[in-house]
């Protein structure tokens, strides 16, 4: 069973999808310290490590990037602007 993580990075927060099994959770934490350690208690409460999705904002995603590499967390980064292309592209 695959549990995927889709993380949307803004300034001061991020909005955390997670998906298992159909079944979706969503929450926000905070850009900061305490927010991170709220995503990594989350993280962590899969045997199976998660996939981690996010979209690479500039600034914004480079602190949760650097989080989660400091816990070896594998994540995909995408372009958002790459990735709204291949959607209009597969209407």
């Amino acid at each position: 069973m695959s549990i995927v993580f889709g993380i949307d990075v803004s300034s001061r927060d991020s909005s955390v999808c997670v998906l298992q099994s159909g079944a979706t959770r969503e929450y926000k934490i905070t850009n900061d310290t305490i927010g991170f350690k709220t995503l990594l208690i989350d993280l962590k409460e899969y045997a199976e490590r998660p996939q981690i999705i996010l979209e690479a904002t500039g600034v914004y995603s480079r602190r949760i990037t650097r989080f989660l590499d400091e816990y070896d967390y594998d994540y995909v980064l995408l372009n958002p602007l790459k990735a709204k292309k291949e959607i209009n592209q597969g209407l």
